[in-house]
């Protein structure tokens, strides 16, 4: 297994092999490393291998007097230790520590007929050295693609995994599987770096005369001029097709990126059939342990969380994990807790607030035999449960303050006693607490003990609402459907156009655990093979187009001119965007641009002055 760089240089990724005890990076052709960019000193940093173990999986990178520095996360260091897996930044360049050889994606003998004829097509048609790095890649990541395949037994889980690993193609567009069928569609997974390319997409199903299988060079569309692209998956019916979508200045690498789409289009092809099919090759058996749960974020602020979480899991540090009810704050300490080396030890959890106050002291500290009226038997507590693994106090915030100083002690002195007990017991903990409140704003009202605040966070993390991560929703609606028909034994033909881009809209409130709650219940009252319509929505969810149809009704009331006029001022207090304008009308697009057009309206030109 070989170390090396990964890093993105003129729109290309390059990869360094780290096969020298020391490497510099530098703006001067002297260096190991050369980058002519104004950011990069000219000599500017030092990679030593030699200051780690040889069997170590790291290695130090040094700063050597540069002038924008060194940057681990957001921290400017001069010298660092970084794990493979982990990055660092040059002023604004990103470097990527990886390791592997040339046998780690080695396909199953059956596979390398297939995979050898993708290498052949990639070399015949991308043979000029200004694409080579590109189209490597693109292969590369084909590679990785067939190696998760060969090793998963179920497609679901395949494709899940996709979104993962896929998510580096991000920074230029959109990039969807979906589903298809008369007017109802299903997107297994979601990948996108623009700003409302979802809801792009929505528009594009619904209004877009395009026929899957066919790739479509050209479209329209609110808010700017797009390409979007349809690869079909196999030839079943309903059509399974991926979808992207990206800006026209990315045209000049589109021929790379159209054969890599038509390459991974064929490799999800091949692996929907074999995950159903008898034969399975070279399955592994599925994670079935008890707690194994998943985070289904494709969204960068999660990919951005979770690489976050996962960094924290490698220490003991004491977390606090902030964010509003639903969020999933215990998703977050369990994957913690899973990616430590406490992994194998228990993770314990107590909830702060569902317990009266009475109690939490006892179920924290457990008792002795005697301890009081009832006490027939000594128990442990909490704490000694979770020693040597995790102890979660999920709404913290909510501790009683009596309770509070005796937790700080027992904290700063690994031990404690039970109740009604006079030998100390000792214990070793790793604390994550879960909290929606804003437990410094309780310290300033004297409802939280400051001390204890930072006994117990030595590190944070905020998840957002999922009102804040909407291009998580598609992800999460396809996760939740599939798990309720699986429970159900049922099969789902989609979701209606008008349902999805309602459950893509609605605020949620309850974030996570609301829409899960909402996929449950109507996936529970749609007929097995139907399709899932508008009406099915809960009465709350359907409520965010109560003003729309209102909306609707009025214009409906208005003569012409009124009606232009509405539009009008619409239109101008959305800054003429057709797409938010149509939506606030409850009218598709193309109705609005046909009224429009048949008006003779368009959007005023500014003069230049």
């Amino acid at each position: 297994m070989m170390k090396y760089l990964m890093f993105y240089l003129n729109g290309f990724v390059k990869k360094y092999p780290l096969n020298k005890p020391t490497i510099t990076i530098g703006r001067s052709a002297e260096n190991d490393i050369a980058i002519n960019k104004d950011f990069i000193s000219r000599v500017h940093a030092r990679i030593d291998r030699t200051r780690t173990a040889k069997s170590s999986s790291a290695v130090t990178i040094m700063d050597l007097n540069s002038t924008n520095g060194i940057h681990v996360g957001k921290t400017r260091v001069r010298e660092a230790v970084i794990a493979v897996g982990e990055s660092f930044n040059l002023g604004r360049m990103a470097f990527y520590l990886k390791e592997g050889d040339l046998d780690e994606f080695e396909p199953a003998p059956e596979l390398i007929p297939i995979f050898n004829k993708l290498n052949r097509e990639n070399k015949k048609k991308f043979e000029s050295t200004e694409t080579t790095d590109l189209t490597e890649f693109y292969n590369d990541i084909l590679k990785e693609m067939l190696h998760i395949g060969l090793k998963s037994d179920d497609f679901n889980a395949f494709v899940q995994h996709l979104s993962s690993h896929l998510s580096r193609l991000a920074d230029f567009g959109g990039l969807f599987l979906v589903t298809k069928q008369g007017n109802s569609f299903n997107i297994s997974f979601s990948i996108s770096g623009i700003d409302d390319m979802v809801k792009t997409l929505v528009l594009l199903v619904r209004d877009s005369p395009f026929i899957y299988g066919e790739v479509i060079k050209y479209a329209p569309v609110p808010g700017g001029e797009l390409f979007y692209y349809a690869y079909p998956v196999g030839t079943d019916d309903p059509g399974v097709s991926l979808i992207y979508i990206t800006h026209p200045d990315q045209g000049g690498e589109m021929p790379v990126i159209e054969h890599f789409l038509l390459s991974l289009s064929r490799l999800i092809e091949l692996f929907r059939r074999l995950h159903t099919g008898s034969n399975r090759i070279n399955a592994e058996k599925k994670e079935t342990r008890k707690g194994a749960m998943e985070i289904i974020g494709p969204g960068k602020k999660m990919r951005d969380l979770l690489e976050q979480a996962q960094k924290i899991a490698a220490g003991d540090i004491f977390v606090l994990i902030q964010g509003e009810s639903g969020t999933g704050k215990e998703l977050f300490a369990r994957f913690i807790h899973k990616h430590s080396n406490r992994r194998d030890k228990p993770f314990v959890a107590i909830n702060c607030a569902a317990i009266p106050e009475n109690l939490l002291e006892s179920e924290l500290f457990g008792y002795e035999k005697g301890a009081f009226t009832g006490a027939y038997s000594q128990k442990k507590g909490k704490l000694e449960l979770a020693s040597g693994g995790v102890l979660v106090l999920d709404e913290v915030g909510d501790m009683p303050i009596q309770l509070q100083s005796k937790l700080l002690r027992a904290v700063q002195e690994n031990e404690f006693y039970r109740l009604g007990g006079t030998t100390p017991v000792k214990v070793e903990l790793r604390i994550i607490s879960l909290t929606n409140r804003n437990l410094k704003f309780l310290i300033k009202n004297a409802k939280f003990r400051e001390d204890l605040y930072y006994r117990l966070v030595h590190r944070s993390i905020t998840i957002p609402p999922l009102r804040e991560r909407k291009e998580d929703i598609p992800a999460l609606i396809n996760f939740f459907t599939n798990k309720s028909c699986k429970r159900g034994g049922k099969t789902i033909n989609g979701y209606s156009v008008k349902a999805f881009e309602c459950l893509l809209n609605h605020n949620w409130k309850g974030n996570v655990r609301q829409l899960e709650n909402e996929i449950n219940s109507i996936v529970d009252l749609t007929d097995d093979g139907e399709m899932i319509a508008y009406d099915i929505l809960s009465e709350e969810v359907r409520g965010i187009d109560a003003d729309r149809n209102e909306s609707t009704l009025v214009l409906r009331k208005m003569g012409e001119e009124e009606q232009k006029a509405h539009i009008i001022d619409l239109l101008e207090k959305n800054d003429w965007n057709k797409s938010e304008t149509a939506r606030e009308l409850n009218m598709t697009y193309r109705g609005l641009h046909k009224k429009l057009t048949g008006w003779g309206i368009e959007r005023p030109h500014l003069e230049s002055g």
